[in-house]
């Protein structure tokens, strides 16, 4: 008797996509624990570790947009096992990797495959569940997904203190291969529109400026500000995006459709998106560091602390969704970004003592947060919209969470190498307080 049927295989392809997405958020917080050991393996400087965690958000912030549009034009099983690939492969070049310069690239590329399979499994679980059911599918996933998050760091110090840091990379395609085998198996196809041609001109201007930006901010201490380079790095990152932003108004179809942006509750919804991720970079890589070199744990003891973070996440999801249509958008809104300020600001003050009990309660309050960023904002944005460009607006947001990533961790360096962890963690503070003002005004009717 088989194992998979045609009555139970959408099921089949839900945990199989889930797992694609565990892997995904899992490499947000699994590499942070292992960096210091990365570190002092290769000789590399603070840049140049953080550089190992930004290759890898950059190049998925950048082509992420790009990932359901490939798959339109040329199929979406094809693409998907294609970046599953591409994922893999750089995964076991990561874990083999001989030199930091290497291991750089090799992550560059690693992120170019989560940005073509991240967005393909949400239209994956989309195009096979129906409505009726659709919700609980995506809720699903985002619990299977949370719990690789969660997971990341204990997983991540549990192979650099008893196997190896590489082990962190090679766990990758073990996953993948069976995620390849139950998607081959399960997936249907279904009619949709053909796809349109992708906006290259577009996605050429935002990656570079994209790139020039971060390149200012996590370069400038080390190579000065007024660095010839650095200031036209800054000039040119200004000057591509500003081009970017022109020229998407003006096309067809673009690959962001920047007018969307007029809307105060789209542009406040992903602003707190940007927020939300940009915060998890001071607490999966900066907080993993702090534990390690101010602490003085061990990775696995380190990847404890840091788990604190996730671990009430889970049961915040659901306490958010049991009440999301009950509780204005607005107060859940405040109510997260209030909390991830406050959280901050404990850190900020706790960080000096050195002292794991007194720093832990401000990560254990932090987790709890998310979820009240990311569930509210996805469906105003929803709402904020016509149903005709429901998937425009979920890509830009994918767009504005993986950018927060990349800019999060960009500032973060910057911050740690002019005034340490307070800096990082009260920038985070500032950061969050200011969307905060900004939100109060932007879902007054929502």
């Amino acid at each position: 008797m088989s194992l998979i049927t045609e009555t139970n295989r959408k099921w089949w392809l839900l945990g199989a996509v889930s797992c694609v997405l565990g892997l995904v958020l899992l490499d947000e917080t699994v590499v942070g624990i292992a960096l210091p050991t990365i570190q002092k393996e290769f000789g590399l400087s603070n840049n140049e570790a953080h550089w190992v965690v930004n290759a890898y958000l950059l190049t998925f912030a950048c082509f992420v947009a790009v990932g359901g549009k490939i798959a339109d034009l040329f199929g979406i099983l094809r693409v998907f096992l294609v970046g599953l690939a591409l994922f893999s492969i750089c995964s076991i070049a990561c874990g083999f990797a001989p030199s930091g310069a290497f291991l750089i690239g090799a992550r560059a590329l690693q992120g170019l495959g989560a940005a073509i399979i991240f967005p393909i499994f949400l239209a994956m679980i989309t195009m096979t569940f129906k409505k009726e059911v659709r919700g609980a599918a995506i809720a699903t996933s985002g619990a299977v997904g949370t719990t690789f998050l969660a997971l990341g760091p204990l997983v991540g110090g549990l192979f650099t203190d008893f196997l190896s840091w590489r082990w962190v990379f090679w766990i990758n395609p073990i996953v993948a291969i069976a995620v390849a085998v139950i998607v081959t198996l399960t997936w249907r196809d279904v009619k949709r529109p053909a796809g349109r041609r992708i906006d290259l001109l577009g996605l050429w201007l935002i990656a570079t400026g994209m790139f020039c930006l971060v390149y200012v901010l996590m370069e400038a201490d080390s190579q000065g500000w007024l660095d010839p380079l650095i200031l036209a790095s800054f000039a040119a990152g200004i000057v591509f995006l500003s081009v970017f932003w022109r020229v998407e108004r003006s096309l067809e179809a673009p690959l962001i459709e920047v007018d969307l942006f007029a809307s105060p509750v789209f542009t406040g919804s992903n602003l707190t998106i940007f927020t939300a991720q940009y915060a998890k970079m001071p607490l999966f890589v900066f907080v993993a560091l702090y534990a390690q070199t101010e602490l003085g744990l061990s990775p696995f003891l380190a990847g404890v602390v840091v788990m604190l973070a996730p671990l009430l996440q889970p049961g915040a999801a659901v306490v958010c969704g049991r009440y999301a249509d009950k509780i204005p958008k607005r107060q859940q809104v405040l109510i997260g970004l209030g909390i991830l300020a406050l959280s901050f600001l404990w850190l900020v003050v706790t960080e000096a003592f050195n002292d794991v009990y007194l720093f832990a309660p401000g990560l254990l309050v932090a987790g709890l947060a998310f979820p009240f960023l990311f569930t509210p904002t996805r469906a105003a944005i929803s709402e904020a919209l016509p149903e005709h460009k429901h998937g425009q607006g979920g890509g830009i947001a994918m767009t504005s969470q993986t950018i927060g990533g990349t800019v999060g961790l960009a500032v973060s360096s910057a911050a740690f190498a002019l005034g340490g962890y307070a800096l990082v963690f009260g920038l985070t503070a500032v950061l969050a307080g200011l969307v905060f003002g900004y939100a109060l005004i932007a879902f007054r009717n929502v």
